[in-house]
């Protein structure tokens, strides 16, 4: 449902009145100040929605389509109980390349005249087809391999060539073929293809049998419609050909429907071996659980598994080969990371295959060791992968203990270990670099028996040197693009042209932390601040709107592109309307603006940019007008939230936008606190809202949405103020940089991180400078790679 702010509920915060006076940054002045500091949430805020358990077997009638949702080892429950979530129900997982696959695969079968049963005569030619994949579009055919066995007396048909060839053309590929309309209704009458009907009447000038409110359905809804009727089929018993046998477990199944949807019984199948000729094929190599998932997968594209039968559904699609139920099961794995989890996940992912899952795997230890090493589960890491990741320089750690208290709860859970190993161990713990706090606590904690103290003394002896320090390179190029800060002489305030990308984060003695900056090409004179900034594909930067000044008549309409095939910015179609304060965003290929203010007065208008066709043009507006407000992409759609209303008042409004639609606003469950000035960021499957100002000024406050549930939770709140910060995600942690603080008007140059999985926020390092009120983008690091490197000068205070 549609509905303006107004139309709110009243018992929901949206809106809190204010005083209309304004501040010299913009935003509403705050008339109280006491942020409430909410408590840390005990679950972990990044999991998506995969509960652990697997359910039991289910009793299996004859020919009913079976489950892959299996009964998990005892091992496995241990891990449910030990991670706490509630039984529910499985988890569904479709892929949405396999019916296209699945067809393009029938369609090669059929050209190179492989495992067809079924001749049909049109217009004295023979076409050879497989009946099962007819038989999903048409009665005829299903009536045919209802009462078939082996191959029967070709069928003649009177319909003309060119409609039949259309029919076949719907049937492998989801559209019509080139034929005159009314031949190919005609065929669809013929044959009781009521879909075919359907389609042509599409097609056909002047049809008015559908309503004006329909839309056509597309090739790939028409391909699943088609697999769709094929599970039926195969769940009914229906023209069977083959039955397959394993540990026991029975199935009758269409023996070209299983060669098109599983590479690995399409290769037994087409191989001329003894299984490919009979009628029954006995498994000896293939367990019951195994098979009931393949043939699930082939008929449906669907994989339906807690996460633990993630696990086996990913093992069995690698050793059979169905390459889209592995490419399934590995996105839906790497999103559903924990600490229990991953330990899980690390071993099971070395083997070949699976590198990209192995990487996942491991960049989550590196970014969440501390957590991980908590787990139950930890001390049955090896050690020489422990030793790995202690020893590298990505290992994100708030301090150099937390890897030494790591090392010494391994070695506790494994007394075992010759003293070679502790040692091989204990020297990938950077002692030189931690404070002499730190190692007050090594010293008081020691090492756990029966390793003797000496050891302890002798590497702590040996790291007096200062250690090296970690430096973390990410995969992808945090770009910050202008501002608000002050010059260089600090006399007075400046926009910034400035655009800088970070190269390194580095990880000094105990909380120094520095951050790596390069340059890219400056803006264009004089600078902008409070403008928005999107990239595309990663690779493409825009920047758009904004103010070069700050008086209310210096708003920007301006555009402009960075493409790093050039070396400057080049200026492209304006906006319709001049804005600032405003979030830009990248959606389905297109930029989108959205409200703002110009002149002083709040915008409800949106505008889309096409970089095709290098024109901004209108879209449906917002419901109510508002300025200093968050958008965010979370799974293809887009949400705005907070900011301040057209009279001066903060919001805690959530909207979902869809520009599809002639109203595209629909209210969500409002923030705890009405804000304005904030960042959000889609992370983990959630939403995350922090910082800003509101009513009590500098706002500290961090909020999540789920959107299965429409709720929000209150988590860990920011270390300092971040008023008119630029907010990014980088390698699964939420950045906020920059900004200022209310209470005393003073940029800042911190960036903190929040990872979900630890729950804490850490200080990274700092900016080049203090900003407040730039945006910040991701590129891929190609796009920057060969821009000369500046390293900053500024180092962090500890953060929290």
């Amino acid at each position: 449902m549609s509905v303006s702010d107004s139309a709110h509920r009243p018992s929901d915060p949206e809106q809190v009145s204010l005083p209309v006076r304004k501040d010299g940054l913009g935003l509403p002045l705050a008339t109280r100040r006491t942020p409430s500091w909410p408590p840390s949430p005990d679950e972990d805020p990044g999991l998506p929605p995969f509960p652990l358990e697997e359910p039991g077997p289910r009793p299996m009638a004859p020919g009913s389509l079976p489950s892959p949702a299996l009964s998990l080892d005892k091992e496995e429950e241990e891990e449910e109980d030990e991670d706490g979530e509630d039984a529910e129900e499985p988890e569904e997982l479709r892929s949405e390349a396999h019916p296209s696959q699945f067809f393009a695969e029938a369609q090669r079968l059929r050209e190179q005249r492989l495992l067809l049963d079924e001749d049909v005569s049109v217009g004295g030619r023979v076409y050879g087809v497989h009946r099962v994949i007819l038989a999903a579009v048409s009665s005829l055919f299903r009536g045919r391999l209802l009462g078939s066995r082996g191959l029967q007396r070709p069928l003649s048909l009177d319909v003309t060539p060119g409609a039949w060839e259309a029919v076949l053309t719907f049937a492998y590929e989801g559209v019509l073929g080139p034929a005159p309309r009314g031949d190919v209704l005609v065929a669809a009458e013929a044959l009781g293809a009521p879909r075919v009907k359907a389609a042509a009447q599409w097609g056909r000038e002047g049809a008015g049998s559908t309503r004006e409110d329909e839309k056509q359905p597309s090739q790939a809804e028409e391909l699943r419609e088609n697999l769709r009727t094929m599970e039926l089929l195969y769940q009914e018993g229906i023209g069977c050909d083959l039955e397959l046998e394993a540990d026991g477990c029975r199935l009758r199944v269409h023996r070209a429907a299983l060669a098109c949807g599983s590479e690995f019984f399409g290769a037994m199948l087409l191989s001329g071996m003894r299984e490919s000729q009979g009628t029954e094929v006995s498994l000896h190599t293939i367990s019951a659980q195994d098979l009931r998932l393949l043939v699930s997968f082939a008929y449906s594209g669907v994989v339906r598994a807690r996460w633990p039968g993630l696990l086996r559904a990913a093992q069995a699609a690698l050793r059979y080969q169905s390459s889209s139920c592995l490419a399934l099961c590995q996105r839906a794995l790497a999103q559903g990371l924990n600490p229990a989890r991953c330990l899980a996940l690390i071993l099971m992912a070395e083997a070949p295959g699976l590198e990209r899952l192995w990487s996942k795997a491991r960049h989550y230890l590196l970014t969440h060791l501390p957590a991980v090493a908590l787990c139950s589960a930890f001390p049955s890491l090896p050690v020489a992968c422990l030793a790995e990741l202690l020893d590298s320089d990505e290992l994100h750690l708030q301090e150099e203990f937390e890897a030494f208290a790591a090392a010494r709860r391994w070695l506790a859970a494994n007394p075992d270990t010759q003293e070679s190993e502790a040692k091989a161990l204990l020297r990938c713990v950077r002692f030189g670099r931690m404070s002499t706090r730190e190692l007050r606590r090594v010293r008081a904690a020691g090492l756990p028996p029966p390793l003797s103290p000496d050891l302890l003394r002798q590497l702590m002896v040996e790291a007096e040197v200062p250690g090296q320090g970690r430096r973390r390179e990410p995969d992808q190029a945090l770009v910050v693009i202008g501002g608000d800060g002050l010059r260089s002489d600090m006399a007075m305030r400046q926009p910034s042209r400035g655009v800088w990308w970070a190269r390194a984060f580095r990880c000094g003695v105990g909380l120094v932390r520095t951050v790596e900056w390069g340059r890219l090409p400056a803006l264009p004179a004089p600078g902008r601040f409070r403008h928005g900034a999107a990239s595309l594909a990663g690779s493409e930067l825009y920047v758009c709107g904004g103010q070069d000044f700050y008086g209310h008549s210096n708003t920007l309409a301006s555009t402009l592109r960075w493409d790093p095939r050039q070396e400057d910015w080049e200026e492209m179609a304006p906006l319709c309307q001049a804005r600032s304060f405003f979030p830009l965003v990248a959606l389905d290929g297109l930029l989108y603006a959205l409200g703002g203010r110009d002149s002083g007065v709040a915008l409800s208008s949106v505008e889309t940019y096409s970089p095709k066709l290098n024109i901004w043009r209108p879209a449906p507006a917002l419901p109510a007008p508002r300025f200093a407000h968050a958008a965010a992409v979370l799974e293809g759609q887009l949400y705005v939230s907070g900011g301040c209303s057209g009279t001066g008042q903060y919001l805690a409004s959530l909207l979902h936008y869809d520009p599809k639609l002639e109203k595209p606003g629909t209210l969500l469950s409002p923030m705890g606190v009405p804000r304005a000035g904030h960042v959000m960021a889609a992370l983990g499957g959630r939403l995350y809202v922090a910082g800003g100002l509101g009513e009590t000024g500098d706002l500290l406050s961090f909020e999540a949405y789920e959107p299965r549930t429409d709720s929000w939770t209150q988590l860990t709140p920011l270390p300092s103020p971040h008023v008119g910060a630029a907010g990014a995600v980088l390698q699964g942690e939420l950045l906020v940089l920059g900004g200022y603080s209310h209470h005393t008007y003073a940029p800042s140059h911190l960036i903190h991180a929040f990872c979900p999985g630890l729950g804490r926020w850490l200080c990274l390092g700092t900016l080049p400078r203090p900003w407040a009120e730039m945006p910040a983008c991701i590129l891929t690091l190609p796009t920057v790679q060969q821009i000369a490197l500046v390293p900053t000068r500024h180092q962090t205070k500890p953060a929290g």
